[in-house]
């Protein structure tokens, strides 16, 4: 007799499972919370840099149109950024392997 024994051979794993819209919703999200922030730091940058140049060219109603035209938009940026901000504090810890107050259960 042998003491070898033929060990089964492991079951093929199976393939990921497409990422669920959970998950895309808050990469999308997450995405254009970027996009937001790097905008209204932009449109930032552009107020004072261009309040620096009229300034320096001596015109202080050039400055104050120049930011009066700018504001709007560096602001409904930073709006956006802060309502998607606000949204994204509220998805589930999951998403990323996160836990947020869930335990798992005991596996001894």
């Amino acid at each position: 007799m042998s003491s070898t024994m033929n060990s089964p051979t492991p079951a093929p794993t199976p393939a990921p499972a497409p990422a669920p819209a959970r998950a895309r919703t808050t990469h999308l999200t997450t995405f254009l919370f970027a996009v937001a922030v790097v905008f209204f730091l932009l449109a930032g940058v552009a107020i004072v840099l261009g309040q620096i140049v009229t300034l320096a060219a001596g015109d202080a109603a050039a400055a104050r149109d120049w930011a009066t035209g700018l504001a709007p938009y560096a602001f409904g940026g930073a709006s956006v950024a802060g309502l998607l901000s606000f949204a994204l504090s509220y998805r589930r810890g999951n998403d990323h392997g996160e836990s947020h107050g869930e335990e798992e259960p005991d596996r001894d």
